[in-house]
């Protein structure tokens, strides 16, 4: 899908500083950023230097931004995560970490945290959503927040919040947490509370980073709230704003941005193969003038440009919203999951052919290509997997399990 006529100048421009950025600066470290976090953290401030961190926030906090399209959105995911998926997530997450404290108006909120994330040092953001028990049960539309366990009680002027949270980025790191927990289970989604907690409240303590097969770069870890109290006001908006909050966030955007993941990661692996393809001979000549390798790069290319297309066209809908609607809307739910869906399947297969293609070269660090590997597996299990992601797309075309009781 080729988008250069849909973007403006500042646009144009503003891609190709991050893919120069990206060549620059993370292509040719890939490997040693999984294994050096002073690097990582050297990343993540050229990114701030660079401006990426404060063009999510309003300049009457000293940002520059927030960022007023989702195409450029996009772009960001996309390139940053050609150079490394782990350091984009991260990156992303600081920068749009207090846009649902932006939708809803929090002042609160915002007067709190806002500024530390227009200022010149990396802020980290935490969004902690999946609880230790239960798992996808928090994010599953089906139970309609009956699956939450993480527990919120009103005492006075404070909400004292109880519970524990599983692999949310930038925990233990993050300057702020916006915790996703019930105030009560068979309230349903009017219990859903979505609540803003500093990084240093009392109560509030981590369980050791994970150690896992890819997305090395960005730290996730346990959580755990032990009557951690934060003011009344911390609370995103309230009964009912809150899930669909948290509809558009979990299951539509957060959707979208996996799937634009996704390409960011498909298009590195599918270059990969396509110039060692070109350089390595069969038979005196070119391995991929050979036509089983021409089918299958045809066919890596087929699902590359179908991802591409499916994320920024999505992209083009969240920009208007007039015709499409909001995106805690079921249609567009299901539209973010039917995206994320065919973006990781065929982001694994871009990326396995390519494994197939280099051989036992695939193997070696030195080509790159089994970073990208283990990437795209992360990409399929992450925000409920691909299974939860098929309930939300059915509810896009039926009342599929409206009816459900989870008590």
């Amino acid at each position: 899908m080729e988008l250069t006529h849909l973007l403006s100048d500042e646009q144009k421009m503003f891609r190709e500083m991050l893919r120069k950025f990206v060549d620059k600066e993370m292509m040719p470290i890939r490997e040693e950023l999984e294994r050096d976090h002073g690097l990582v953290a050297r990343v993540h401030q050229k990114l701030v230097d660079l401006g990426i961190q404060r063009g999510g926030y309003p300049p009457e906090y000293g940002g520059t931004g927030p960022y007023s399209s989702c195409v450029t959105i996009a772009m960001m995911i996309e390139e940053l995560t050609r150079g490394d998926a782990g350091i984009a997530i991260s990156a992303l997450t600081n920068a749009g970490g207090l846009g649902l404290a932006m939708m809803a108006g929090n002042k609160v909120v915002l007067d709190r945290f806002a500024p530390a994330f227009c200022g010149d040092k990396t802020n980290y953001y935490c969004w902690a959503m999946t609880d230790s028990t239960g798992g996808c049960d928090t994010e599953n539309p089906l139970l309609k927040g009956r699956g939450i366990t993480t527990r919120a009680r009103l005492e006075g002027d404070e909400w004292v919040i109880n519970g524990n949270k599983s692999w949310p980025t930038n925990a233990g790191i993050a300057n702020v947490y916006l915790v996703i927990c019930t105030t009560d289970p068979k309230a349903g989604e009017d219990g859903i509370a979505q609540i803003y907690v500093p990084g240093d409240a009392q109560g509030l303590s981590f369980g050791k980073p994970e150690t896992k097969v890819g997305y090395k770069t960005c730290v996730n870890a346990s959580i755990f709230f032990d009557n951690v109290r934060v003011p009344k006001e911390y609370r995103l908006a309230g009964p009912g704003d809150d899930a669909r909050f948290f509809y558009a966030d979990a299951m539509a955007l957060g959707q979208w941005m996996n799937a634009a993941q996704c390409l960011g990661i498909a298009e590195p692996a599918f270059k990969i193969a396509l110039d060692y393809t070109k350089d390595r001979k069969s038979a005196g000549k070119s391995v991929r003038e050979w036509s089983l390798v021409a089918g299958i790069l045809a066919d890596m290319a087929i699902r590359l440009e179908m991802i591409r297309g499916g994320v920024y066209n999505y992209a083009l809908m969240l920009d208007h919203h007039d015709h499409y609607g909001p995106p805690f809307l079921n249609k567009m739910i299901s539209q973010a999951n039917i995206l994320r869906v065919f973006a990781g399947e065929a982001c694994e297969f871009v990326v396995s052919k390519a494994m197939e293609l280099l051989g036992s070269n695939a193997l070696s660090p030195e080509y790159h290509l089994e970073k990208y590997y283990r990437d795209a597996a992360i990409t399929r299990v992450v925000l409920g997997g691909q299974q939860i992601s098929r309930y939300r797309v059915a509810r896009g075309y039926y009342d599929y399990g409206i009816e459900q009781s989870y008590l």
